[in-house]
């Protein structure tokens, strides 16, 4: 898995370099000018304390994101190889291009899943992937409050590349690399204007004769900058 390790990594820390390289001048101002403190005006200044209809929605808010996750998943064979699901991790990079549609990148590693052949164990599976692209959001353009702008529902399309890897217990493995397309419905919840939790779950497809895919649930948390 190396190769797919160390792309993914370089594309993860340069996202990270980016968000945190946006420039203070970029971002928004809010309250009174300086030169309007000694008016008085009926209509109050707006703070840096927002309303669930500000920065939570879907019109105030772009820019960078990320998020880490605990994901739960099952990686399917063809054949006679039947895998435990296993437990692992889903890190994201995200950039908010608009109020319906975002633009990120995605590291799921699931390991740790027996693997049996009938009803003997032969060792343990493995799964990791890098993928990439756009992330809708539905709900952002619907008018009006029939939903909460702080619950907002996506659905993800991304494509890469992964690894299956089985690791057998009387010694050796078998490593397969494969194109991969990721399907994900999930939810955002914004608990602040910068910190949120979220839940997904979906399917890893797999370009491979003898391997489906993975399939997978995360919950975790995620920040705003």
């Amino acid at each position: 898995m190396t190769n797919w390790k160390r792309l993914a990594t370089n594309v993860l820390c340069a996202a990270a370099l980016l968000s945190f390289t946006v420039p203070a001048a970029a971002q928004s101002t809010w309250g009174p000018d300086p030169g309007e403190t000694q008016r008085t005006s009926p209509v109050p200044q707006r703070t840096r304390v927002f309303d669930e209809a500000s920065m939570r929605g879907y019109d105030e808010y772009k820019g960078p994101y990320a998020q880490f996750g605990v994901t739960i998943g099952v990686i399917d064979y063809d054949g006679s190889i039947d895998v435990d699901a296993g437990g692992g991790v889903s890190i994201t990079g995200g950039y908010r291009i608009l109020p319906w549609l975002s633009g990120e990148a995605n590291v799921t590693y699931v390991g740790g899943g027996d693997a049996e052949v009938g009803n003997n164990n032969v060792g343990d599976a493995e799964f990791f992937a890098f993928t990439f692209g756009p992330k809708f959001y539905p709900m952002a353009a619907v008018q009006g409050d029939a939903f909460p702008e702080f619950l907002q529902p996506y659905a993800l399309v991304g494509i890469g590349g992964g690894e299956f890897e089985l690791d057998f217990d009387g010694g050796g493995d078998s490593e397969k690399s494969s194109f991969i397309a990721r399907f994900i419905f999930g939810m955002d919840l914004w608990i602040t204007d910068h910190i949120g939790t979220y839940m997904e779950g979906g399917y890893h497809a797999a370009a491979d004769d003898d391997i489906d895919g993975a399939g997978v649930f995360t919950i975790g948390g995620q920040y705003r900058f």
